[in-house]
């Protein structure tokens, strides 16, 4: 049995290949919706878009995808990258709690967490991509009703045919939860000091592989923690490799896997064997 670590991960190009949200708006929005959300996406990504214009602009593209279509998308559309299931199965038998750490939406979280297992992931730190009947903004459900209705898509067999899935439609309205790249480190934080307070800041992992996680990965590591570039991008190794020589980094941060297809999560396991 190893240290416990709490693991926090990014999900588009981490643990996923989709950028999820320009993608759930290419299958559903169509192609000229799609162009420009990935056009911003990709501006923020690599670092010369803010967080806030990415969602300022994407946002309204998601208006009227419905609950159904987002649910469904982590079903039939959204792929892991090669060693998922295993590299989860590792964490949870060495009670290394998961979250994730993601710009990505709750909804996707939510039906992700109901596929993987409730208790595979501990929880998500993230966007919100608000939903409410027939897409208005004055007829917004909560959080906990859109965590409600994705448990039972999964779960009740009456669900599926409930024709409120498709009545519930994205409302173009995103609350950034993450409002920077150098958030993700902060927010994890406090996280784990309120879920997790018996674990110290050098207990914490951030994995990730875009500039996107720039600040979560070496500001774990400033605390002290591990910080994991993984599947990451060049703009991410010139950023990091440069900020490692410029700094004096307490923790460390490891570089596991070029962006490619062939990236493997169970390449990971080593090093959270090894730390």
């Amino acid at each position: 049995m190893y240290e416990t670590r709490l693991i926090s991960a990014d999900l588009n190009g981490t643990l996923v290949h989709q950028h999820t949200m320009s993608d759930m708006i290419r299958i559903y929005k169509g192609e000229d919706a799609f162009k420009e959300a990935k056009a911003i996406f990709e501006k923020q990504t690599s670092g010369t878009a803010t967080m806030e214009k990415a969602f300022q602009v994407s946002g309204p593209l998601t208006r009227g995808l419905t609950l159904r279509q987002a649910i469904e998308y982590t079903k039939t559309h959204m792929k892991y990258l090669r060693g998922f299931n295993k590299l989860i199965d590792f964490l949870y038998d060495n009670k290394f709690p998961l979250i994730i750490n993601s710009t990505g939406y709750s909804v996707t979280f939510y039906a992700i967490r109901e596929q993987v297992g409730n208790n595979k992931i501990s929880g998500f730190i993230g966007n919100i991509l608000r939903f409410g009947n027939h897409g208005e903004p004055n007829a917004t459900i909560s959080e906990e009703e859109l965590e409600k209705k994705a448990k039972s898509y999964f779960f009740d067999s009456e669900a599926v045919d409930d024709r409120s899935y498709d009545e519930i439609q994205a409302t173009g309205v995103i609350d950034l939860g993450i409002p920077d790249e150098e958030a993700k480190a902060s927010l994890l934080q406090a996280y784990a000091k309120k879920h997790f307070p018996e674990l110290k800041s050098n207990q914490l992992i951030h994995i990730g592989d875009t500039m996107g996680d720039s600040g979560g990965i070496l500001g774990v590591a400033k605390a002290g923690g591990i910080g994991i570039a993984f599947n990451y991008n060049e703009a991410l190794e010139v950023y990091l490799k440069k900020k490692l020589e410029e700094e004096k980094i307490t923790g460390k941060v490891f570089f596991i896997d070029k962006k490619e297809d062939s990236a493997d999560l169970t390449h990971v396991i080593p090093v959270l064997e090894a730390v």
